[in-house]
This record gives structure tokens, C-alpha cells and sequence, in this order.
């Protein structure tokens, strides 16, 4: 699932991590590394991946 979401996310200039809790993502900036979102899981990560486009 996380490779799915950094294919994903890499395409927007995102990066997706594994968060300290099992089947929960943080998302970064690529590019200054700011936080985006932190704690959500797979679904929500999609859709604020889908937001960035």
C-alpha cells in the first residue's frame, strides 16, 4: 500500500511515510519537507494526494 501511495503522491511532489501506528501515513513536501498531514490512513491519503494535483 505505501508503494501505491508514493507512485501516487511522487507524480504531485508529495512524499508518503509509514507513521509510529500500523496502517497510518504521514505526508510531506518533497521539495522543503513541511508536513502536510499526519496520522491518516490509506483512503484519506488518496484523496489529499488527489487534492494536490
Amino acid at each position: 500500500m505505501l508503494e501505491d501511495l508514493n507512485k501516487k503522491a511522487k507524480g504531485v511532489g508529495l512524499h508518503v511515510a509509514d507513521a509510529k501506528q500500523s496502517k497510518l501515513y504521514t505526508i510531506r513536501k518533497v521539495k522543503n519537507g513541511k508536513l502536510v498531514a499526519k496520522n491518516v490512513d490509506a483512503d484519506e491519503a488518496f484523496k489529499i494526494i488527489k487534492k494536490y494535483k
